[in-house]
């Protein structure tokens, strides 16, 4: 209805647009001065209003869209639909790329055994730069008075043997090493010795690293995609 009454005030404006332009050709081309005036004032008088109606008709036919679209989809949420707001996009997945970065950070902080070649505590590891890797014991360690309350109540200081078998010379730090507790969760790395150690061909080292972590053992104290288990003593 409102798109008829748009049409209908834009005809009338064009009619009343054409009368003005026949009155002043007529009052000043023709000389004909009082028909001419007459259809310049006609056209004026007429024109205020229609040109009000064809603006408020441009006004509700605006609302009226939007009304039956949001109609539209009342009714197919209603119905079990879902409503499409990609704009007939077919990629979805950049909607969802939030939470799915949400998730991949959750999962980085749960021990999964499957990701790794496992081993137990006191055994050794070999890596392929020819360097062996042995988490030799996990211990029980109350602190200190540079550090907080530990959050199980211990820190875990584990003692790392490293022998390098290989041509090259090895680096390894203090950080790279991580710990999980029984319920797959990740500790914290203290600190307590931030190392960098720098294994020549044939050299060994021994090192400790200090953790704090939330739950109780067995741990799993983690380098690269090998895994040592083991408990406290």
């Amino acid at each position: 209805m409102t798109v008829l009454l748009l049409i209908f005030f834009g005809f009338l404006l064009f009619l009343c647009l054409v009368a003005l332009i026949v009155g002043v050709i007529l009052f000043i081309v023709r000389k004909g001065k009082m028909l001419g005036a007459l259809m310049m004032a006609g056209s004026l008088v007429l024109g205020f209003p229609l040109f009000g109606g064809f603006m408020a008709s441009i006004i509700m036919t605006a609302p009226m869209e939007y009304h039956n679209n949001s109609m539209m989809m009342h009714d197919d949420l209603m119905d079990g639909s879902t409503y499409d707001d990609t704009g007939g996009s077919d990629d979805s997945s950049s909607y969802y790329d939030d939470s799915d970065e949400y998730t991949d950070d959750w999962d980085e902080d749960e021990y999964y055994s499957d990701d790794y070649t496992q081993y137990k505590v006191g055994q050794a590891a070999e890596f392929e730069d020819g360097t062996w890797v042995t988490v030799s014991k996990l211990e029980k360690w109350t602190g200190d008075s540079e550090f907080q309350t530990p959050m199980a109540g211990f820190y875990v200081k584990a003692t790392i043997l490293f022998e390098n078998k290989g041509k090259e010379t090895v680096d390894f730090y203090a950080d790279e090493f991580q710990i999980y507790d029984q319920d797959n969760f990740d500790g914290d790395n203290t600190y307590k010795e931030d190392w960098n150690l720098s294994l020549k061909p044939g050299a060994k080292a021994t090192r400790t690293v200090y953790f704090d972590v939330y739950g109780n053992g067995p741990f799993h104290v983690v380098l690269s995609d090998v895994s040592w288990s083991g408990s406290v003593k």
